[in-house]
């Protein structure tokens, strides 16, 4: 490669990965645990582009986890507000409104998650959440659905995330194995 392309690459490439750099380390600090290590990563993010509705999404996930609820509700607003159909938003503004004890507002945001066709087993569950905040629950058994569909909306990420690690290893393995897939209806058999 000539000198001359080289830096103009490698600052392009600089300017890349210093917008996502935050946001990479926001999820990867959320995979680990580290909830305000992830919120600062993200509140970067944000810094940088304010509106970027995965960065919003990533800091309400940080702050509903360190049980900062009227701040996730608000990334989580301004998230939809951007973008209506962001399914975590969702998710979670129903946790947060689940565990505050209102129900119209819980089930409200369930129904439409639901109607995002979220993955099957965690539909039948979340059909089974509104079913049982229809009828009296106490605040104990709130924090425990609320828990429950958090662990089966992470649980249904780490499903999908594994299923699509298999597909780009099989494809990873076509592709060095030089075997390529024709049409039916190639006519160069």
């Amino acid at each position: 490669m000539k000198p001359m392309l080289v830096l103009p690459a490698l600052a392009v490439c600089a300017l890349l990965t210093g917008c996502a750099t935050p946001t990479i380390e926001g999820r990867a600090a959320l995979g680990r645990g580290s909830y305000d290590e992830a919120a600062r990563h993200f509140e970067e993010a944000l810094a940088r582009q304010p509106r970027r509705v995965t960065d919003l999404v990533g800091l309400g996930i940080a702050r509903y986890k360190l049980d900062a609820l009227d701040d996730a509700r608000r990334a989580f607003e301004e998230a939809l507000a951007q973008a209506p159909d962001q399914p975590p938003a969702h998710l979670y503004l129903a946790l947060i409104a689940m565990r505050r004890g209102d129900d119209a507002t819980a089930d409200a945001h369930l129904a439409r998650y639901l109607a995002l066709g979220p993955p099957l087993r965690l539909a039948a569950q979340l059909d089974r959440t509104r079913r049982a905040l229809a009828g009296a629950v106490t605040p104990q058994m709130r924090a425990y659905v609320a828990a429950s569909l958090e662990d089966a909306y992470q649980w249904a990420g780490e499903v999908a995330g594994a299923l699509q690690a298999a597909r780009d290893a099989e494809l990873r393995r076509l592709a060095d194995e030089r075997i390529y897939l024709l049409p039916r209806s190639c006519p160069c058999r």
